[in-house]
């Protein structure tokens, strides 16, 4: 089933300023301010715990540590970044308490659960490993005189530790910074369409495509150091999500939550590539899941994909122009074209390191989805953006 209603865009766009959706020229969604690696002392509980979480996985001694800890409160963080930092611990505790034993767990245990819940409140985020704290959040530099650099970065926080989880969460880190340049181009596209400046519009997509070039090839990369077979058994398990009935949250008064796992597309680079080239999931499959998944992501990057949504359509810009600028469509379709490029890539890399283990109907993504099908259907729908 298709939705057909599709929302009025403006005539001017609504971003104006990137930094005023926490977004950087050069980092793109990746923080300007390298995290922070260490909380207060008076956080010790959570730092100690988080640095010896494999050790404790692998020794069955992660639930009773996690049960004993002190129940402390986040309102002594004193920064943004010492909240991102305390999520990305707690909910990295969480999902090893959740998976790293069997039987899952159902009840997350007061220490973790209640902080956790009042942290994830305040920051406006799911209380569960996502995208945002495990990649955006989850680097440093090794050499903080150097520029931030695939060569010049580490992880903070893993699960198991070994340079395949490491890596695939660096390598992730790296497709957004190589991502980053495109988000000014879209907003410049949108501006130029709005002004009627031909040749800045098609300068802007023109750009573009390169950016979607090296975003697929950042992408690739992942397979150079992290292993399908080690990301399958040993580091998607935690990332994945609590089905129902849910996982209870012990001194918290509410229902028991339904979560997905962390996720590609709560990443906001891709669907900020759709929403700048007005491509329309609008299959009840792609809407729904890519929509929901904007829930994990940071209140000003949701607000980044609306905004840019909501501005004027490049599509329709170029259509307008087909008869007398005929570059303008050729530029569109070209960066369309990059953009199936790079979910074709897609398709074929999560078959790799899932599909490969897990056949027919039962392969599913990390954050819960049929993959497959919903990674194809989203190509077909980028494919029919593209002008005749």
């Amino acid at each position: 089933m298709t939705h057909d209603t599709t929302p009025a865009r403006a005539a001017r766009p609504r971003v104006t300023a990137l930094d005023e959706y926490a977004i950087d020229e050069r980092r793109g969604f990746v923080p300007v301010a390298d995290p922070v690696d260490e909380l207060p002392a008076c956080y010790r509980p959570w730092e100690q715990t988080g640095r010896n979480i494999a050790a404790l996985i692998m020794t069955g001694r992660l639930r009773p540590a996690l049960a004993a800890m002190p129940v402390l409160t986040p309102d002594r963080l004193t920064s943004r970044a010492e909240q991102e930092r305390a999520l990305l611990l707690l909910t990295c505790l969480t999902n090893a308490y959740v998976h790293g034993s069997a039987p899952l767990a159902r009840t997350l245990p007061a220490p973790v659960a209640r902080p956790l819940h009042e942290l994830a409140r305040l920051l406006d985020r799911a209380p569960i490993v996502a995208h945002a704290s495990i990649v955006l959040n989850n680097w440093r530099r090794i050499d903080r005189a150097e520029p931030l650099s695939m060569s010049n970065i580490d992880t903070q926080v893993t699960f198991l530790g070994g340079v395949d989880e490491k890596w695939f969460y660096l390598a992730t880190v790296g497709v957004e910074l190589a991502g980053a340049p495109g988000l000014s181009l879209l907003v410049r596209a949108q501006q130029a369409a709005a002004d009627e400046d031909h040749p800045r519009f098609a300068e802007a997509l023109t750009a573009l495509v390169k950016v979607l070039d090296r975003v697929v090839e950042a992408f690739l990369d992942v397979e150079r150091w992290c292993d399908s077979y080690v990301f399958y058994h040993r580091i998607r398990p935690f990332l994945s999500g609590w089905s129902a009935p849910g996982l209870r949250f012990e001194g918290v008064d509410r229902e028991p939550l339904v979560l997905a796992g962390g996720s590609a597309a709560q990443s906001a680079l891709i669907q900020a590539f759709d929403a700048g080239l007005d491509v329309d999931h609008r299959d009840e499959q792609t809407a729904g899941f890519l929509t929901g998944m904007r829930a994990y992501m940071p209140g000003p990057h949701r607000r980044f994909l609306q905004d840019l949504e909501a501005g004027p359509s490049v599509r329709d810009f170029a259509a307008r122009h087909q008869g007398t600028w005929p570059q303008l469509s050729e530029a569109y379709n070209a960066a369309v074209a990059g953009l199936s490029r790079l979910r074709a890539q897609h398709i074929g890399i999560t078959g790799r390191y899932i599909n490969r283990f897990e056949r027919g109907a039962e392969a599913k993504g990390t954050g819960g989805s049929d993959f497959t099908g919903l990674l194809k259907r989203a190509r077909e729908e980028t494919v029919e953006r593209l002008l005749s």
